[in-house]
């Protein structure tokens, strides 16, 4: 882990409360797909968020979701606004890829767990490699999957098969609708020749645990950093 400064290149609201972060560190950074940084508020105060962009590059994207009633994210944005640079500690996370999947890949998300997956689909897409990927990406309303183009893009690239999932009813969607866990499980009657991606939140992650192992999803083929603390 190292600690190092960097500069704010970009603060620019993405859709509503979301925000794309780039920064530059001062020294060259090493990373693994899939992993977080935390943004250090003060020696006992740091903040963990999920790397956006795959490894390779100079630079680094955060995703930072600040609803007017999230003073954790919001704070930082706030720092952001306020000053040139600040300091970050990385690398950290398991649930990362390095390699070539050994099965099909399925990475579940919910609203800027986006930039977990943007982190692991960049990452394959740029190996050679016969595994399929899909990408379940849940989010309260359509507002939530704030990047839907950029997923649906790789979509129609046949990159990664995306399934947008909302819990919200719209006109004319014509994607699923319910919880993103339960759309996994309606498509895959057995999981046990996958592997599993996931990022949102803790009770989603929880849940989605006890159904996949349920559904035949050995844990060892589960990963989510989640995992760590629940």
């Amino acid at each position: 882990m190292k600690r190092m400064s960097c500069q704010v290149e970009l603060l620019s609201p993405i859709l509503d409360d979301v925000y794309n972060v780039v920064l530059t560190p001062d020294q060259n950074v090493d990373f693994t797909a899939g992993q977080y940084l935390q943004v250090v508020m003060a020696d006992d105060d740091k903040r963990p968020f999920s790397i956006a962009n795959a490894p390779g590059q100079h630079t680094l994207e955060l995703h930072i979701g600040a609803p007017a009633n999230n003073g954790y994210a919001g704070q930082v944005i706030e720092r952001l606004h306020s000053q040139p640079s600040i300091d970050v500690e990385l690398p950290f996370g398991r649930a990362t890829i390095d390699k070539v999947p050994p099965r099909d890949v399925l990475v579940m998300v919910g609203g800027t767990g986006f930039s977990y997956a943007k982190s692991l689909i960049e990452y394959l897409n740029q190996i050679p490699h016969q595994q399929r990927v899909y990408l379940y990406w849940g989010g309260r309303n359509l507002g939530g999957l704030y990047l839907f183009e950029l997923a649906q893009q790789w979509h129609d690239d046949k990159k990664i098969e995306f399934v947008p999932v909302i819990e919200q009813s719209i006109a004319h969607w014509q994607g699923k609708i319910g919880l993103v866990h339960e759309a996994v499980l309606a498509d895959f009657p057995s999981m046990s020749e996958l592997d599993v991606y996931i990022a949102g939140r803790f009770e989603m992650a929880a849940v989605a645990r006890d159904a996949f192992v349920a559904q035949g999803l050995p844990l060892s083929q589960l990963h989510a950093d989640a995992y760590e603390f629940i």
